[in-house]
């Protein structure tokens, strides 16, 4: 009964959650989540151009829960080009957003930084 409640609680959150990064609040028509700044997301290189071309279609909560490794911040580009109708990256652009993801939003290890707090 209480695995049940627990994703029961999860899945609401996750809904409440998706309804935020969107601009709204479920039942509050017209709500706008605060405006987010640059500033939330880690210092270095790469920073502003993964702000201003990754916050178009979401917010940087998606970012910043995320552990990937390069590879798999590669392969994200391509899947939101092709799966979810995200205007290609590519060369020296693509590369500068690829490397700051992954320093700084790669595997996390063990008794790493808190995502909660980042």
């Amino acid at each position: 009964m209480r695995k049940l409640s627990i994703a029961t609680a999860a899945l609401a959150f996750g809904a409440v959650a998706a309804a935020l990064a969107q601009g709204n609040a479920p039942g509050q028509a017209g709500f706008t989540a605060p405006q987010e700044e640059e500033t939330v997301l880690a210092e270095g290189e790469g920073r502003s151009e993964t702000f201003a071309y990754c916050t178009v279609c979401h917010n940087t909560a998606l970012i910043r829960r995320s552990a990937f490794s390069r590879e798999r911040w590669d392969e994200l580009m391509d899947w939101m080009a092709e799966k979810q109708g995200m205007n290609p990256l590519e060369g020296e652009f693509r590369e500068t957003i690829v490397n700051y993801l992954a320093q700084h939003y790669g595997p996390r290890t063990r008794g790493g930084r808190n995502p909660f707090l980042d």
